[in-house]
């Protein structure tokens, strides 16, 4: 496209970074907003096209969306800079507060990290259950769900999210082989391809080849560069349904090693959660708080670069077939298997993070008002500063005239 140039492409996405709150949900009505409604840079058939493969790759909807729209206007710079310009913002206020939580956590008391958790609780269950809605439409999907979270939750093994993955997949096809008559699966009218197939399988090959290469690499050479990579790499190319499920992939591979404290994974987590730009941006704050190397800056790239790595190399390996796939229904129905256990990985975090969390009848008043206020039309960033402030002063108050004595 002639009249766009890459530097115009960069400073939209870049205004968008810093004005767009609210999540992937939010993100993708502002993208249609300003490039198929005021700018015209896409009309509503490409846009739809584009919104579809994004959804259905795993990985950070919005912005691969964002990859996808940059993509088909400017090609492979026009991707990067479109992916630049929404992340950035969001990255360097994630490692500035990473930084700055490093030098003040010595200052913060227990009640300050509690109500925290609690807030990061909330979030979590609003996100579980605005999941579960969504992705669980029948009967099956309930039961995968259950079945994927009990699994998690009683077999404790370093690949368990993984297999859920697989064999959720597997339910869904299973599903349509029996029940056939039940699908709801309609086929996408195809449009006319973006580009070549010629070498997009060349992408495909270069996402899959770290699953074969890293795992190899730490049986010879372990490290932590090598361990931080497969972490980082594999949560994006196995996150399904949002950016909220990237916790327990994250807090399994840096909190549950030893990297990163419980009360820094918490206290960025809840963080995040008031930035504009994509969740995923929260990597960048672990990789501010890894011991990868002296410089916080580096470390905080390498993080970010890393988990956003398998969403460019899907998007460019993905979208030049993507006319023939969304004939496919098993693909569909693979997915809505994948969809329905990854709500179950959520639900075993809920029920994990409640047993740790959640103190007393007051926690649970607090975490319901929360919820209450995620769920009405307040913003996000304003329910949950307000509601951190109010809480932290109300157990400061009774702890200080000793009307409830707060013990973590």
């Amino acid at each position: 496209m002639t009249s766009l140039s890459y530097f115009k492409l960069f400073q939209i996405f870049f205004k968008l970074g810093c004005t767009s709150f609210g999540g992937p949900a939010a993100h993708l009505v502002f993208f249609y907003q300003r490039f198929v409604q005021q700018l015209k840079y896409l009309d509503e058939q490409q846009y739809a096209h584009l919104l579809a493969l994004a959804q259905i790759l795993p990985g950070p909807t919005s912005s691969q969306m964002g990859i996808a729209i940059g993509y088909q206007l400017k090609g492979y710079r026009g991707a990067l800079l479109a992916w630049l310009g929404f992340t950035l913002p969001s990255v360097l206020l994630m490692s500035l507060a990473a930084i700055i939580g490093l030098k003040l956590t010595d200052y913060l008391s227990t009640h300050f990290f509690h109500v925290i958790q609690l807030i990061v609780f909330s979030v979590v269950v609003w996100a579980f259950w605005q999941m579960l809605r969504s992705f669980c439409k029948d009967q099956w999907q309930y039961i995968l769900m259950l079945l994927s979270g009990l699994f998690i939750y009683v077999v404790p093994l370093s690949i368990n999210q993984v297999l859920v993955i697989f064999f959720g997949a597997i339910a869904g096809l299973i599903y349509l082989h029996y029940f056939p008559q039940k699908s709801t699966f309609k086929p996408v009218a195809r449009i006319s391809r973006t580009s070549q197939k010629s070498f997009a399988y060349i992408w495909l090959i270069l996402f899959a080849l770290p699953f074969l290469l890293v795992p190899a690499l730490q049986q010879f050479f372990p490290n932590i560069w090598l361990d931080s990579f497969a972490g980082f790499y594999r949560t994006a190319s196995l996150v399904f349904g949002g950016g909220h499920i990237i916790l327990p992939f994250l807090q399994q591979d840096f909190v549950a090693s030893g990297l990163v404290s419980q009360q820094h994974f918490d206290l960025g987590y809840a963080i995040a959660q008031l930035m504009p730009g994509p969740l995923f941006s929260f990597a960048s704050y672990i990789g501010a708080l890894l011991p990868l190397s002296s410089s916080t800056s580096f470390n905080a790239a390498f993080a970010t670069v890393v988990i956003f790595l398998p969403s460019f190399l899907l998007i460019f390996g993905a979208l030049p077939y993507w006319s023939c796939l969304m004939q496919l229904p098993r693909l569909f129905h693979a997915l809505a298997g994948i969809n329905a256990a990854v709500v179950g990985l959520l639900l075993c975090l809920v029920v994990q993070m409640g047993q740790k969390y959640v103190l007393s009848g007051l926690d649970v008043v607090f975490i319901i008002a929360v919820i209450f206020c995620l769920k009405s039309k307040i913003p996000v960033w304003l329910t949950l500063i307000s509601s951190f402030f109010s809480f932290y002063g109300l157990l400061w108050l009774l702890n200080h005239y000793s009307i409830f004595t707060f013990s973590p």
